[in-house]
């Protein structure tokens, strides 16, 4: 019985990493969605609470933002053409946005660290850089596609998300429905 149990992680996982490599997209699929996720068990937070690994290998908790401020969840890779053309967009926004309390978090999926510091140093990206492990993918929801962007307010609130790549005026309204 531990054994099909096994085959059967390995094949949802696969299946999941799958549709994600596939789901890369430009924007024409959905774009916003108000559900919450699983409950953190001790706290008031509504989205899944996470460990990851940032590019320097240094481990981070989520309940480091979550709860505590406005936090960005953005699902991207450094192999994925519309996610490469919506970071200066997101350099821009959060520019304008840290200074008021927000985070912006960018979880690389299906990547390297080493790919990852590079790409983020020649596009200044100076904010939060995980490397992305197929569990949080799918406690988040987002093995639809990439990239993937959730406003989540200081309470620990989904309060929207967007699946595939958006523009500055769009990825501005989750900024702003956050504060």
């Amino acid at each position: 019985m531990q054994r099909i149990s096994k085959k059967l992680f390995v094949i949802t996982v696969s299946l999941a990493a799958l549709f994600l490599a596939l789901g890369c997209s430009g924007g024409g699929e959905s774009s916003d969605s108000q559900a919450n996720t699983s409950q953190a068990a001790t706290s008031a937070i509504t989205v899944p609470i996470f460990d990851a690994q940032d590019i320097d290998g240094k481990w981070h908790n989520a309940e480091e933002w979550l709860g505590k401020k406005p936090v960005v969840i953005n699902f991207w890779g450094t192999w994925c053409p519309p996610c490469r053309r919506e970071i200066p967009d997101l350099v821009k926004l959060y520019d304008e946005y840290k200074a008021k309390g927000v985070e912006l978090v960018s979880i690389a999926v299906n990547d390297s660290p080493n790919k990852v510091k590079e790409y983020a140093a020649v596009n200044s990206m100076s904010w939060v850089l995980l490397m992305g492990e197929d569990q949080i993918l799918i406690d988040y929801k987002a093995t639809t596609g990439i990239p993937t962007t959730i406003f989540i307010d200081k309470e620990g609130n989904e309060v929207t998300r967007f699946i595939g790549m958006r523009d500055y005026q769009t990825l501005k309204t989750g900024f702003d429905a956050i504060l």
